[in-house]
């Protein structure tokens, strides 16, 4: 089977960098991660961290193979609307690997585009905007290893890598959950001895990071033949069926013969046709099934959040259990796309079962908070309603838990939800409901390089000119149908243009034809209003973003620190020498780099000699910094390296080092910015040259967000002293001026 590129481009532009995507994200409602937290089992049962005595059960859509079919509904919108309207707890997202063949072995190659064997960076991007829309949403998101032979020799390394960095980077997100087998088959060698010794190689990279629930594929395809008997913690065992093939008195008995075993049991794909997703869905035998997964408790998604008559069809054969009608383009990814779409046959079976299951997260959230005189009810508000001030009680303080959503005098900001707790304890829920409105799919945020890079995909010259250029859209309407009109406020820094996309880089849909573009003319940040009138029932639409020229980072060379550890630590011996280590001036700026030694222009354990390190006689720890001032094109760099000189634990200045390494949680940034920062002592400093709010966001080194507030002063402080010891990054706005500082608590 050859699946047709419709989208050569969509991976690479997916790409994006550490905390660009889900480092960001905030829930915009409340859903069902709030109430239950982060999944875990207990014997047969899953449950939730926050409610830990009553079994957890959830129920969804897995989204389609993630190939050019299956790709559109990767998307936000569909997350939302799904959310909203389906109404889904989880969904799945179902990463193929390199094949499709359904027995194992190497017939039916995914499309190279498609295949996260080729294109792991960009995959790497998509699940990024996946969490984040899981976050968003506030529900649960299943990675799933979409495979039929992971186990082995040419998948099981490659598992490895992904789920380790997953869980590094999304330990402390509640929302995510690891599948790391699909389905397993006896046609790869897939039974359980080998589906157990993948397991116990896998889990553990992802133990190394987080306790966040993780599925194992069964032999058969997730037939549950076998399970159990593995050695790891909160792990939970997948079952698959097909209505149409599989009667629930056969394989019904597997699962709870499982759960009564001790052994959680997760149903992450179910349809209501054949297995092979063809044929008239089977309304009995899926009613079967569902009373089934109700009466033991069985979270499950259903299979897939797609439309039947994609021309893309998998073997050339209609998709009957995909959940809409239509769909020859297989693009039902706008909300008004999506309120539009008719339900297939399947989905008339599918949506009913997951509306009976609907249940009022907020309501029941508001139920685990603590009363008091100063409680009020839990209370719902849209976006524009201004403020929440009248259900605040006469006599009561309250404090917000974001200040960028409700603030703690009731100010409404942006969608989301606080808890309000009053000054005798209580804590009260308010929920800020996001009002619906136009989109124009690459209209966002954005900063790029004069190197191509940018934080959602690389800028290119597209139509041939000078200057770098990135494009905005391949039409001038919204995805709701309305035209827009784009306008830059700074128009020395980004431009709006028409013009042919022309240039490499340009996706086959853009091709020669006419797309709205940025060009880059400056460095510096430019506000850009999108407007257009109301159409398809919403409302018009007044938007603004910042986009930022920047200069690129610039590099010193390698040669310094080389040969350093993975702990930054470089072990030379008495008297040796380093040929090349003080490099004079940067790789791309040219400019002069400067050297200090734990704060000083020299040190007597080692000698700057030229370029060349030369080591002292005596033992000792040198923290080395180097450092270059930005120049006309490039940013300012600073490196540190840290050098043993002998025998660390002999060091004659041991007590200096000692003294260094307490005082690393200092920060502070350059005096001369506009706007600057100093942590010392856990107490955040922060000055700026203007007045206005300062927005500040502490955020894990997973993404997490930790702390949100607002500060009114220009010259303001914050405590940090509630933030536990790790990594943070820490972002500071005020108007147009961002501030990243990097902050390690010890």
């Amino acid at each position: 089977m050859k699946i047709k590129k419709i989208i050569p481009c969509l991976l690479a532009l997916a790409a994006l960098p550490a905390f660009a995507a889900a480092s960001n994200a905030t829930p915009k409602r409340i859903g069902p991660v709030s109430y239950y937290g982060a999944l875990h089992t207990s014997g047969g049962k899953i449950i939730g961290e926050k409610v830990p005595n009553e079994e957890a059960v959830i129920r969804g859509m897995s989204l389609f193979w993630s190939d050019a079919t299956g790709m559109p509904y990767y998307n936000k919108n569909v997350i939302s609307w799904a959310a909203e309207n389906l109404p889904i707890d989880v969904f799945r997202f179902a990463m193929g690997i390199e094949y499709y063949d359904s027995d194992g072995g190497t017939k039916n190659k995914l499309d190279s585009s498609y295949a996260y064997m080729y294109t792991q960076d960009g995959y790497k991007g998509i699940v990024d905007q996946m969490v984040e829309a899981a976050i968003e949403n506030d529900l649960y998101i299943i990675i799933d290893w979409h495979s039929h032979r992971a186990h082995t020799s040419g998948e099981t390394n490659l598992a490895k890598s992904f789920f380790k960095e997953m869980a590094a980077k999304y330990a402390n997100v509640p929302n995510v959950i690891y599948e790391i087998y699909n389905e397993p088959v006896d046609g790869s060698g897939g039974n359980w001895s080998a589906i157990t010794s993948y397991a116990n190689t896998v889990i553990p990279e992802i133990r190394a990071s987080t306790e966040n629930l993780v599925l194992v594929g069964t032999p058969s395809w997730s037939q549950m033949t076998s399970y159990g008997g593995l050695k790891q913690t909160n792990v939970g065992y997948v079952l698959h069926f097909y209505a149409g093939t599989h009667g629930v008195g056969t394989y019904g008995g597997r699962a709870t013969q499982a759960k009564s075993s001790g052994n959680a049991v997760f149903i992450t794909e179910w349809g209501t046709t054949n297995a092979d997703g063809a044929g008239s869905p089977s309304s009995g035998s899926t009613k079967e099934w569902m009373d089934f997964m109700d009466n033991n408790n069985i979270s499950n998604c259903n299979w897939s959040l797609r439309a039947v008559g994609s021309k893309y069809a998998v073997n050339n054969k209609q998709e009957t259990s995909a959940l809409f009608n239509g769909g020859s383009d297989g693009d039902f990814n706008t909300i008004g796309k999506l309120n539009g779409a008719s339900l297939s046959a399947s989905g008339n079976l599918v949506q009913p079962y997951l509306q009976k299951h609907a249940r009022d997260w907020a309501a029941m959230f508001a139920k685990t908070l603590k009363t008091g005189s100063c409680a009020f009810n839990a209370t719902t508000v849209n976006e524009n309603a201004g403020s929440v001030a009248t259900v605040l009680k006469a006599g009561c303080t309250y404090a917000s838990s974001n200040e960028n959503i409700v603030t703690s005098a009731g100010d409404v900001k942006k969608p989301g939800y606080v808890i309000m707790t009053a000054n005798d304890g209580s804590q009260s829920l308010v929920v800020v409901k996001q009002i619906a409105k136009q989109t124009i799919a690459g209209f966002m945020d954005l900063k790029c390089y004069p190197n191509g890079d940018c934080t959602n995909n690389r800028a290119s010259k597209y139509s041939g000119g000078t200057n770098m250029e990135w494009v905005v859209s391949n039409s001038t309407t919204t995805d709701e149908g309305a035209k827009f009109t784009l306008t830059s406020l700074d128009p020395s820094i980004v431009s709006i243009k028409t013009a042919t996309c022309s240039g490499d880089g340009c996706a086959t849909s853009q091709k020669g034809k006419q797309v709205v573009m940025y060009e880059f003319k400056g460095y510096g940040t430019a506000k850009i209003v999108a407007s257009a009138p109301a159409a398809g029932g919403f409302p018009a639409l007044q938007d603004t973003v910042e986009v930022t020229y920047a200069k690129s980072a610039d590099r010193i060379n390698s040669k310094f620190g080389k040969g350093m550890d993975k702990n930054g630590n470089l072990t030379i011996a008495l008297g040796a020498t380093l040929a090349g280590f003080f490099p004079e001036k940067t790789v791309d700026g040219k400019t002069p780099i400067t050297y200090t030694f734990y704060g000083k222009s020299t040190t007597p354990y080692l000698t700057n000699s030229g370029t060349n390190l030369v080591a002292g006689n005596q033992n000792a720890i040198v923290e080395i910094t180097a450092h270059a001032d930005e120049s006309a094109n490039y940013g300012e760099v600073t490196r540190k390296v840290t050098v043993i000189i002998g025998d660390a634990s002999q060091a004659v200045n041991l007590d200096e080092w000692m003294a260094a390494q307490q005082q690393q949680s200092i920060v502070k940034t350059n005096p001369k910015l506009p706007l600057r920062a100093n942590i010392d002592n856990n107490m955040l400093s922060i000055n700026s040259n203007e007045s206005g709010d300062i927005h500040v966001d502490v955020f894990s080194i997973t993404g997490q967000s930790v702390i949100s507030k607002t500060l009114n002063s220009r010259n303001a402080t914050m405590q940090l002293d509630m933030v536990a010891n790790g990594a943070y990054l820490i972002t500071i706005k005020q108007g147009a001026k961002q501030l990243n500082v990097k902050w390690n608590k010890k």
